[in-house]
């Protein structure tokens, strides 16, 4: 069975088990549009689908305004496609689409890309704009987590969300986090009277117990080497305990958070989502969801393709393709027939 039947097999499945049935004609759409071709346009894509040109457009315009499809994706991603033991990283990052900032919710998957499971989307705005916007979506998110997963998942982020009250929020919910935090951000420190901080910066100490917004968490910095990408070490903010993870475990799962940054590339320069002209941030929401949908799809589909794009021996590291561009390729082969098949 090939790689098209085995994600034409799924994508009914999944249907099957969690969309209605009134609503499988504009899944199947948003999947053969969205989760598996790069973004022409709306329309462009919905004229992709079938020979009539209103039909098609009339297709995607229904798929992208159903407000019903954010929620029914994400519980495909998170009961589907979510590791079954161990722990879940969710890194979460923004980053600027045409006249909107999504901040996305990726799972760090060890493979140099993060694999997307949830977003917020506002226009774009400056300093703490999207606070409200992204806990709003942290409350979706962790209301279709299971509570094994719950316990499970640990939030990954860097220094623009060390902001209290997001860590706070957190930390009520019962919630773990790794955030990254600037030199200047104000520590209470055991050694100090309470109520007096002193900058993140000047803590020499690897791991040490801090007080920050008013709770007591853990404060850990990493190693300076030479050479370091950045100028300054890591100094993160954590709420995991000494007991459970270890200074260095806590330095590698950080560590994993850069996997999003290269998924941010990807979508925007392979699948083209860095340019479009949708209005609405309804229509935004659902047209990525599809498109995260669609990673896990083409991830699951193709593992042959994912396991020999990492064993390619004999290709200098600097020119071996990614997981996600030797996919994505390889799906582009074999869903459009050659024109010319046989080559001389």
């Amino acid at each position: 069975m090939n790689t098209i039947q085995n994600v034409s097999q799924r994508v009914q499945a999944l249907a099957d088990e969690y969309i209605p049935k009134k609503l499988h004609p504009r899944f199947r759409t948003g999947i053969e549009a969205l989760s598996t071709k790069a973004l022409a346009s709306l329309n462009a894509n919905g004229r992709s689908l079938v020979m009539n040109r209103s039909t098609g457009e009339n297709r995607i315009r229904k798929a992208v305004t159903d407000v019903r499809f954010p929620l029914l994706l994400i519980k495909i991603i998170l009961k589907e496609f979510l590791p079954i033991r161990g722990v879940i990283r969710v890194s979460l990052d923004h980053s600027t689409f045409g006249d909107f900032t999504l901040a996305a919710f990726a799972i760090s998957a060890g493979k140099g890309r993060a694999l997307p499971i949830w977003s917020g989307v506002t226009r774009t705005g400056k300093g703490h704009a999207l606070l409200k916007p992204l806990l709003r979506e942290f409350q979706i998110l962790v209301d279709q987590l299971s509570y094994q997963q719950r316990k499970r998942v640990v939030f990954v982020m860097d220094r623009w969300f060390a902001i209290p009250d997001l860590l706070t929020w957190i930390d009520d919910h019962n919630l773990k986090f790794i955030v990254r935090i600037k030199a200047g951000c104000p520590l209470g420190v055991p050694w100090e009277s309470p109520g007096v901080t002193i900058p993140a910066g000047e803590i020499s100490l690897p791991d040490v117990p801090v007080t920050y917004a008013g709770r007591d968490w853990r404060f850990i910095r990493s190693d300076y080497r030479p050479r370091m990408k950045g100028e300054e070490p890591w100094m993160l903010l954590t709420n995991l305990s000494k007991d459970k993870f270890t200074r260095q475990q806590i330095i590698r799962s950080y560590a994993k958070r850069f996997e999003i940054e290269e998924f941010f590339k990807d979508i925007k320069w392979i699948e083209r989502y860095e340019w479009h002209q949708i209005r609405t941030t309804k229509v935004v929401r659902i047209v990525f969801m599809f498109a995260f949908l669609g990673w896990w799809l083409l991830h699951k589909a193709c593992r042959a393709v994912v396991t020999k794009s990492r064993i390619e021996g004999d290709i200098h590291p600097k020119k071996k393709l990614s997981w996600f561009r030797s996919v994505w390729e390889y799906w582009e082969r074999i869903r459009v027939l050659p024109l010319f098949p046989c080559f001389p």
